[in-house]
Order: C-alpha cells, then structure tokens, then sequence
C-alpha cells in the first residue's frame, strides 16, 4: 500500500513537472529554466517521495561550468531523477530517434532539446555528428553505454555509440557509477522500496584520440573505469 502511495505521488509530480516544463518551453522559447527544474526540484521531489537518500563522491573531479559526456552504468529507472538532484550541472540526456514518437514524453524531450540518435540505418554516423555539435556549443549529456538496465546487478557491455559521440563533440567523458539503486527498484520489481544510492564521479578522460578503428577498445576500458570506481 506505502509502495502503492509512493508510485502515485511520484507519477504525479512527474506528469505536473513535464506539463509545467512545456507550457514554459512554448510561451518562453527557452528550454534552459525547465532543464534546470529537473536538478533543483523534480529530482529531488521524486527521491523525497521513494524515501530515497543519496550520496554523492567525486564532485570535485569536474566543472559545473564545462561540458561533458557523462557515462554511466544502469540499474533502475530512477538512476535518472539520481543523476539530476546530484550533479550541479543541466543536463540532457541521449535517447533512441525512435522515442520522438512516443506519446506526452517524445514531445517532452524534444521540447526540451534532448539529443536523438538514429540507429542501425544510414543515417546514424550523420546523427552522431549532429549531436556532437550540439554538446559543442554547450549542453552536458548523461548517457548510460550499456543500453539498458541490468538485470542481475553486473555492468553490461558498452555498445559504441557514446563514444563516438563523445569523439564527435571533442568533450571530455566524465565516468559515472550509480550503487544502491537495484535494490530500490530492480528491473523485475513494479514498485521501489525505500533506501540510499550513491553515486560516485570519477576524472574526466579525453575522447579526442577516439575513433572508428579503436573504439571497441575503448568501449571495454571505460566499461573498466566506471567498474572500479
């Protein structure tokens, strides 16, 4: 029932956030105060309601007033309100061309210039070199390589496509590790449970010496990195 009670006012916070964030999008043109909102209050709200604490180490290790590429591993949904409420930065987050289409949140996203990338067609290279631009002229991206939550609590494979993006927009990779958060709300669980994650920041890395030829390599020793943070 508590559990029940938490979803609720989670969901609701989030559906009141979304909508206040695109009405101030639309009459304002800007998408920095609603990006903004997401780290200063939703975040924060939402961890308040799951009864969740966070802790976080590492910050010193980066400048709130650079860009980056933040990498991180993935072990529930709400690593994502996590990674807001503890990094002092706006960020955006990389997601599948594919979820433009998908109803209330694509709009969401769109609106408030998240970064699309096109995958396994022609067009993905060029969409990468698109999105590299993007980070260019100022906006942090957080991104999680392995693709998807983990499902027994180890860190999967790095697929490539971050890094690329990381190569394209020539900023440094700030590695992330997230703890505590699949025993909050493990993939195969509806409902979260109470608890503390913590979230640990390591040193930026440069991606200029990535490339095409070379990138599974580096997949395998960033994968490393966030591992032995």
């Amino acid at each position: 029932m508590i559990s029940a009670i938490r979803f609720l006012f989670i969901s609701l916070t989030t559906i009141v956030a979304i909508t206040a964030a695109m009405i101030y999008r639309l009459f304002s043109g800007s998408s920095k105060g609603p990006v903004r909102w997401a780290h200063t209050w939703w975040a924060p709200w939402v961890l308040w309601f799951a009864g969740i604490k966070i802790k976080v180490e590492g910050l010193e290790n980066f400048d709130p007033k650079k860009y980056y590429v933040f990498i991180s591993n993935h072990q529930s949904y709400i690593d994502i309100p996590v990674a807001f409420a503890a990094l002092p930065t706006n960020l955006h987050f990389v997601a599948k061309s594919e979820l433009k289409k998908f109803p209330f949140i694509g709009q969401y996203m769109m609106l408030m210039g998240m970064i699309f990338i096109e995958r396994k067609s022609s067009k993905a290279i060029e969409s990468l070199q698109k999105a590299g631009e993007l980070i260019r002229n100022g906006k942090s991206v957080f991104t999680f390589p392995e693709g998807t939550r983990t499902s027994n609590g180890e860190i999967g494979a790095f697929k490539k496509g971050t890094f690329l993006l990381a190569a394209a927009s020539g900023v440094e990779i700030v590695p992330i590790k997230i703890e505590g958060a699949r025993a909050v709300w493990p993939k195969e669980r509806v409902h979260l449970t109470p608890g503390i994650i913590t979230l640990k920041v390591g040193k930026p890395v440069p991606s200029t010496h990535i490339t095409k030829e070379n990138v599974g390599e580096v997949c395998k020793e960033m994968r490393a990195l966030v591992a032995a943070l």
